[in-house]
């Protein structure tokens, strides 16, 4: 029994060894800050109102991403999904107002699988924002958490320089807690930091 323990020993010790120089011999870890902004579109699933619901509005992106040299790299992302706006109610003082919009707090996975284009599945919570205002009844603010939201794009990417990318994503956005999603348009802009 005794041998055999040594064994394994001996056998971890080698294999650590191992990852020791490899690691020593691998390229650093790249860090990549991306930013986008573009239009998005909300499929109306709405009960109430319907008639008078804006379903095209814009999203804000903030990613950050390790990409190492494979195919596959993971990030955080946030921003500012413009879900819908409903304009409601006839004259001044009865006229309604209502934002309703979600800041993403969702881990990334992304894949390359071409030279230039990938895809990314995004996982997490959302903070919903309601913003409900009247000018003759002042205005109302809520928020709330989606514990299950996800996306999901499809984007291009190209190098414009030493540092810097440029590309576009076709980006679907789901809340669980409301059943809302909608389809974004997105114009991205990348930065190297190692």
């Amino acid at each position: 029994m005794r041998t055999f323990v040594v064994y394994i020993l001996l056998a971890a010790l080698a294999c650590t060894a191992g990852n020791a120089v490899a690691q020593q011999a691998a390229k650093p870890s790249k860090f990549t800050l991306y930013a986008g902004l573009g239009p998005n579109y909300y499929f109306n699933n709405l009960g109430l109102a319907k008639e008078q619901v804006n379903e095209f509005n814009y999203a804000f992106v903030a990613r950050f991403m390790w990409e190492p040299e494979y195919f596959l790299s993971i990030g955080f992302e946030t921003g500012y999904n413009k879900l819908y706006t409903v304009k409601a109610g006839m004259g001044t003082p009865n006229e309604i107002h209502i934002v309703n919009a979600a800041v993403p707090l969702q881990g990334v996975v992304s894949m390359k699988f071409f030279q230039h284009f990938y895809g990314s599945f995004t996982m997490g919570q959302s903070i919903l924002l309601n913003k409900v205002s009247s000018p003759g009844k002042g205005e109302e603010n809520a928020s709330t958490f989606s514990m299950s939201d996800f996306g999901a794009a499809i984007g291009y990417r190209k190098a414009a320089g030493r540092k810097w990318y440029l590309g576009s994503e076709l980006k679907g956005y789901y809340s669980g807690k409301l059943q809302d999603r909608n389809i974004g348009l997105v114009f991205m802009a990348g930065y190297r930091l190692k």
